[in-house]
């Protein structure tokens, strides 16, 4: 262990023996000081107590979690063991797998949702599995962390997990509001800035209302461009600003029926990323810990979403209609002279200065989803509760390549890749109470899934047109759980469950005689999950426990595949199986202290040898996710003789070593297996944060330090082949981070 971890370890040990240390993230072994029956959560698509939920859910108020600094996406995963964060290297940048469900392509593993609303993309050539959405900071009421497969509630891309931002409900809010600035200053970097507000009113009580939201920030960096990069040298190269709001209006039009309406833009702008080169192997810094050899780029993602909602409440059931369409699109355009510029000079014949290239990400997806939920229903033996429903979705995606030559502005490249990913899909489930304490669940989903992709290029040298790949695919999925509660304190469940990522159509790869090497359509990949787990409190609540154990078979995954250096989507050749646990303790005293600790174990490795897509040996652990994991938080509050209301809060989390790619080897076969996707090892390390907070009527100061002993380290990183070497980059952990925050509430 080394002395940023000892010293993080005092830290802890003093504050312990102080009054005590504080809590923002609420699972099912946190409910503050009151039973755990109190927290309600929709992860079921039901209200439901946690306690009641037969499923792994850790839920977080980002509005707690922001008096200490902490705002983004990454922090909630970061203390919520079993939740991995593989990303970092740009502010949307947002990678996260669950449960030893790792990605070996662009199409994700874990699904996003805000309310009732899909978002991001299911698809690979639309990047979805790194641009999930952060919008922690748009007025969200609280963030679900669902584990395990949600193929039946959710649909596709969910087969490691869902992460459900969830909006509040205007109509049944007072007048209030809260505005915050927050300044700070980042080690080895710049400062930065950031201001939130938000308000609820109501337009008619208890009938309609409206909730409004904005942020806006400009974060320093702490990433230095290198003198012998394309661009040249320059500091803090990993900054950004970032804008939105979210607007919601509500409204209970009778006694039945309701509707509601969404509204949320996202703004982000960068020129620069956090980008560490590594030389090896073994694998080090090329150069310093905080220099990066990328050029200066212009880089921008915008993200738009208007959804509506209608529900209808029969004497039976509630008709829930939900309509969303989203848009979304990134760019980047770097000089990319130093390395394509004499390209461009031999086709034009002309003198080349500069080499812009472009790319550029699109997604626009249209999501109509119906559904009928039975009337809850007293818990009685031969009761039913029951949901079914239809959803259909259609996504249309392009990746744009762009390179030409200044000043003549000679246009070597313009590719534009369409794609488009369509989903009809019903499904239902079924509840029955064999008595008021024990009850079974089953569900299924069936899609139908049609996928396309073609390439369009305008100057046609480099590359041709490609006429469009079409592919057509049917998956069902299931799940069954069952409840058994043999007192109002405790609970336990028992739960299979099954996931997918949907069919995609591929890109035709020739080889030097023309012909087809690549698959004509990558496959769905599947996995089965098993989880039980228990659920419960001790007493009048104080003590709070939450513990799972789980395994599952994932075949067939989907990865990228090399042919002669060029990569393409293909299937791995290896299933994976994965199993582990996870548990989480929590008490609460009367005198306003409350602690949590939550510990997770994840094995996850391949079968048996892979040697068609990336090459590893049978046993090799999958890239990204650490065996351990653990966290702990607390608050401390107390009155002042002033009559100001204070607290301590602390924050550690563990992220045991990862590694990054395979070793490769000896196969069983005594084949020698060449990895595709070399390995270096992430260390292991320990974040502390702290904070103080101060609250006087309406106004509140809070002092915070994130990452307290500046802990070096990376978040992410890969080693991928290149032309005649290996291209090993990491990303670096934002070092300790030191702010103010001044709000106001009404």
């Amino acid at each position: 262990m080394g002395a940023f971890s000892r010293r993080a370890w005092v830290v802890a040990g003093v504050v312990l023996a102080a009054p005590g240390f504080g809590t923002a993230v609420a699972s099912a072994a946190e409910a503050a000081a009151a039973p755990i029956d109190e927290v309600i959560v929709t992860a079921s698509r039901r209200n439901e107590t946690l306690q009641d939920t037969a499923l792994a859910v850790a839920t977080v108020d980002p509005q707690t979690l922001a008096v200490g600094g902490l705002t983004t996406l990454e922090d909630v995963v970061n203390y919520t063991p079993g939740v991995y964060f593989r990303g970092g290297s740009a502010p949307i940048d947002n990678g996260i797998t669950m449960r030893g469900v790792s990605t070996f392509t662009s199409a994700p593993t874990v699904g996003v949702y805000i309310d009732d609303v899909p978002i991001g993309s299911g698809n690979g050539s639309a990047s979805g599995a790194e641009l999930m959405l952060d919008v922690m900071k748009a007025g969200m009421e609280r963030i679900e962390l669902i584990k395990g497969p949600q193929g039946t509630l959710y649909g596709a891309s969910s087969m490691g997990g869902l992460i459900r931002y969830v909006t509040p409900d205007p109509t049944k809010a007072e007048l209030s509001g809260s505005a915050s600035v927050d300044m700070s200053a980042i080690d080895h970097g710049n400062s930065s800035q950031r201001y939130t507000g938000r308000v609820m009113a109501p337009i008619v009580a208890d009938r309609f209302g409206v909730s409004l939201s904005g942020y806006y920030e400009d974060v320093g960096g702490f990433i230095d461009r290198i003198p012998e990069s394309a661009t040249g040298a320059a500091k803090n190269v990993n900054g950004y600003e970032n804008y939105g709001g979210m607007a919601k209006l509500a409204g209970n039009i009778t006694d039945r029926f309701s509707a509601s309406l969404l509204g949320l833009h996202d703004k982000t702008t960068f020129h620069g990323r956090n980008t560490v080169a590594l030389d090896g192997p073994p694998f080090v810094p090329a150069n310093g810990p905080f220099d990066t050899d990328t050029a200066y780029s212009l880089d921008e993602s915008k993200f738009s979403l208007i959804a509506g909602t209608l529900n209808y409440e029969f004497d039976f059931a509630n008709l829930i209609s939900s309509t969303s369409n989203q848009e979304r699109t990134v760019t980047s355009t770097t000089d990319l002279v130093a390395d394509f510029g004499p390209l461009v000079a031999l086709f034009c014949g002309c003198t080349v200065d500069n080499a812009p290239f472009t790319g550029t990400t699109t997604t626009d997806r249209f999501v109509q989803e119906i559904r009928l939920v039975s009337r809850e229903k007293p818990r009685a033996a031969g009761n039913f509760d029951w949901s079914i429903g239809a959803i259909y979705s259609k996504e249309e995606s392009g990746n744009g390549q762009r390179l030409a030559g200044l000043p003549t502005n000679f246009v070597l490249l313009d590719v534009n890749i369409p794609s488009e990913l369509k989903e009809t899909a019903g499904f239902g489930n079924l509840t029955y109470y064999v008595t008021p304490q024990f009850d079974v669940t089953a569900g299924v989903r069936v899609a139908k899934v049609k996928a396309s992709i073609a390439i369009d290029d305008g100057p046609e040298i480099l590359v041709g047109d490609t006429p469009p790949t079409n592919v057509d695919d049917t998956v069902d999925t299931y799940s069954f759980s069952a409840r058994y509660r043999p007192k109002d304190s405790l609970s336990f469940y028992a739960r299979a469950a099954s996931g997918y990522r949907p069919a995609a159509a591929n890109l035709p790869l020739r080889d030097v005689n023309g012909n087809n090497v690549a698959p004509v359509m990558v496959e769905s990949d599947t996995l089965w999950s098993y989880e039980a787990g228990a659920k419960g409190y001790v007493g009048d609540g104080r003590l709070t426990y939450d513990v799972a154990a789980w395994w599952l078979k994932w075949e067939n995954l989907q990865a990228r595949i090399y042919v002669n250096g060029a990569m393409t989507g293909g299937n791995a050749n290896s299933d994976v199986t994965a199993y582990g646990f996870e548990g989480a303790l929590g008490y609460a005293t009367a005198n306003d202290f409350k602690v949590t600790a939550s510990l997770a174990y994840t094995h996850s490795t391949l079968d048996d040898d892979e040697t068609s897509a990336f090459g590893a040996r049978g046993g090799e652990n999958l890239p990204g996710i650490p065996q351990w994991t653990w966290a702990v938080r607390g608050e401390r509050s107390f009155t002042l003789a002033s009559g100001t209301r204070a607290s301590i809060g602390l924050g550690m989390r563990y992220t045991d070593s990862q590694d990054t790619g395979f070793e490769g080897g000896t196969g069983a076969n005594g084949a020698t297996i060449t990895p595709l996707i070399y390995n270096f090892v992430i260390d292991s390390n320990v974040i502390t944060d702290l904070h103080v907070a101060l609250e006087r009527g309406n106004f509140g100061v809070s002092f915070y330090a994130t990452n307290l002993f500046d802990e070096y380290g990376y978040s992410s990183g890969t080693a991928r082949p290149a032309v005649g070497f290996i291209r090993a980059t990491a990303s670096v952990i934002q070092p300790r981070t030191v702010g103010a925050i001044l709000s106001y509430k009404f």
